[in-house]
């Protein structure tokens, strides 16, 4: 008889960013792995409680009310409604930990928690949304997260949580460039960065991106001038003023969709990956299974999947000095990009695959 899960979000598609991203991924894989899933959205847009029957399971929108009591109250009675279930699962946003250990003992079944990068980032420094925090942590059977750091933090924090480090995971079915791919890169480069070592600057590109830290650290070095940064996603306006201010060479693309951007990574000699924290960006999963090396600060999912000097390059977070080093040793070093590369490929190719990932979760949802 299939596991029978009910799945409780903030982030799904047809919602764009790595979450909804990595949401939509988990729930294709466990269901392809004989899990049966209600998933239950919440969302500003969408038919209410209006069931859509999918691939082992349904779907469900529940839009925001101005008061989140009602939103979960009327939640409550839809779930009633489903039946009995072996776990409810929060994944990631306050209205899903706010109303899932309640649900789950209501339901007398047992809860997981998910945790992703903001989801924990950001409300352990949030006094209301901490204590929603602690207690959906104190009240889960299993809490699963994409970091090690975080791992850690929750251990020393509440120490008698069942917390699992499982990091995300790349499906490389169909994720390989097809000729168009290869030759708009060709073009691209030709056209944007002729001459330049392309670096990018790829996803939802929010201040803990640490954008402003990295234009920062480059204008300060004279090897700028050999340097054409290709940013991908949405940027503050001050961002853009200061790359223009700071003279640095540019491209500015709104936000795109997963296989939109494969060829814009085949435009990057490197991707960089500055952020303060983190959870595991897929971006990195993205470029790296492509063979694209990854220049990071070596905080959470970048420590956990780049090994310094083997496989990528890592400078101490937040560290403008260490990062300039970092820049300095990549562009000295072109001889070995391919190198990192590959070995970044090999790497993500035999332990950080979506299979990878959902048979690390099947040991513990059983």
């Amino acid at each position: 008889m299939a596991i029978r899960l009910l799945w409780l979000t903030e982030n799904y598609p047809p919602q764009r960013g790595g979450m909804a991203q990595s949401c939509d991924r988990l729930i294709h894989g466990l269901r392809n792995n004989g899990y049966e899933i209600e998933i239950i959205h919440f969302t500003l847009k969408g038919n209410a409680f209006v069931r859509k029957q999918q691939q082992a399971g349904g779907y469900v929108a529940v839009t925001y009310e101005d008061s989140e009591p009602h939103t979960l109250n009327m939640t409550w009675n839809y779930i009633k409604t489903l039946g009995s279930f072996d776990y409810l699962i929060a994944f990631g946003g306050n209205l899903s930990m706010t109303g899932a250990p309640i649900f789950a003992q209501w339901m007398e079944t047992k809860l997981i928690t998910f945790l992703r990068g903001n989801d924990f980032d950001t409300s352990i420094f949030t006094p209301r949304k901490r204590e929603v925090l602690q207690y959906a942590l104190q009240q889960s059977a299993h809490v699963f997260s994409v970091s090690g750091e975080k791992l850690r933090k929750i251990d020393r924090w509440i120490p008698d949580v069942n917390a699992h480090f499982v990091p995300n995971g790349i499906d490389l079915q169909n994720w390989s460039p097809i000729k168009s791919e290869v030759d708009f890169a060709t073009g691209w480069r030709s056209q944007y960065a002729a001459g330049k070592t392309c670096i990018g600057l790829i996803g939802q590109l929010k201040p803990k991106k640490g954008v402003q830290f990295f234009i920062n650290a480059l204008s300060k070095m004279t090897v700028k001038a050999d340097i054409h940064l290709l940013l991908i996603g949405d940027i503050e306006e001050a961002h853009q003023e200061e790359l223009d201010k700071k003279e640095l060479s540019y491209t500015l693309i709104p936000f795109q969709d997963r296989y939109e951007l494969m060829k814009y990574y085949l435009c990057c000699d490197a991707l960089v990956i500055p952020s303060f924290y983190e959870g595991m960006p897929n971006v990195m999963l993205e470029a790296g299974a492509l063979g694209i090396p990854i220049i990071a600060s070596n905080v959470d999912g970048m420590a956990d999947l780049i090994s310094h000097e083997k496989d990528g390059l890592l400078f101490q977070v937040g560290n403008e000095e260490a990062c300039r080093k970092t820049i300095h040793q990549f562009m000295s070093m072109k001889d070995r990009w391919h190198e990192l590369g590959q070995a970044l490929k090999t790497k993500i190719e035999n332990e950080y695959t979506a299979h990878h990932e959902i048979e690390a979760y099947k040991k513990h949802i059983t």
